[in-house]
Formats: C-alpha cells, sequence, structure tokens
C-alpha cells in the first residue's frame, strides 16, 4: 500500500477496512472492490465484475475456526454467539467504521466456502507454477 502512495507501483489489493482510512483522505484512490458485492463502506466503487473483470473475485474474508474434532454442540455455541455478537450495536458500528460487511452464514455453509477457497486457490497456484521448496 505505501509502494502505491510513493508511486513506485501501480495498484494493490488489499482489505478494505485497512485501505478506507487512505481512500477518505485521498490518499489512494479506491478502483474496484474485490467480492461479490459492493463495500457498504464503498458504494460507490463497482467491484470487480461490474468493472467488467469477470471472474476476479478475491475477496479477503475473516472466520473462526476450532480444532476438527471439536464437538458440534461446542461449535454451534461459538456459532451462535458470534451471530449475536455481531448484531450487537457496539460491534456492527465498529465493523462499518472498518468498512467490513458482515457476512453471517451456517458452520456448514462456511466449511463450504472454505473448501471452495481451497479448490480456487489451488488452481492458482497450479496455474502459477508454484512449486514447493
Amino acid at each position: 500500500m505505501s509502494e502505491v502512495m510513493a508511486g513506485r507501483i501501480d495498484f494493490y489489493f488489499g482489505p478494505v477496512g485497512i485501505v478506507l482510512p487512505h481512500v477518505r483522505e485521498g490518499k489512494l484512490l479506491a478502483l474496484v472492490v474485490n467480492g461479490p458485492s459492493r463495500s457498504s463502506a464503498l458504494p460507490d466503487v463497482p467491484t470487480t465484475r461490474e468493472a467488467g473483470f469477470v471472474n476476479a473475485e478475491f475477496p479477503t474474508w475473516f472466520g473462526l475456526f476450532a480444532p476438527a474434532k471439536t464437538p458440534a454442540a461446542i461449535i454451534e455455541k461459538l456459532h451462535d454467539e458470534t451471530a449475536t455478537a455481531i448484531k450487537s450495536p457496539k460491534v456492527a458500528e465498529k465493523l462499518a467504521a472498518l468498512g467490513v460487511d458482515p457476512m453471517p452464514i451456517t458452520s456448514g455453509e462456511f466449511a463450504k466456502l472454505v473448501e471452495r477457497e481451497i479448490e480456487a486457490n489451488a488452481e492458482l497456484v497450479k496455474a502459477a507454477g508454484v512449486k514447493p521448496q
């Protein structure tokens, strides 16, 4: 990000929350939002798809993970408490200030999202010819 602001590179993909202060201060120009929908923090900035870059989505997301053998009841309790926290006014306000749009989904939906991300990233690594050392 600092390299873009210094004019040494042309662009940077970064999480909205990290670049948002610099966009608001006029130090960076937001060209696209790299996700399936526009950011509530940058509603006038088009998505990559809207800007004509089909299949270019590579959104930044955050999730909670637990050890694989965690009992289902504990996973559901964590999910429910997290969903409750996200809906609280204080947390919602803080997330909005950071440019974070919550994406509340079920544990099963999250597991599928992670699987899709692993597959998509594996394809990128293969296409780029990256080899383990």
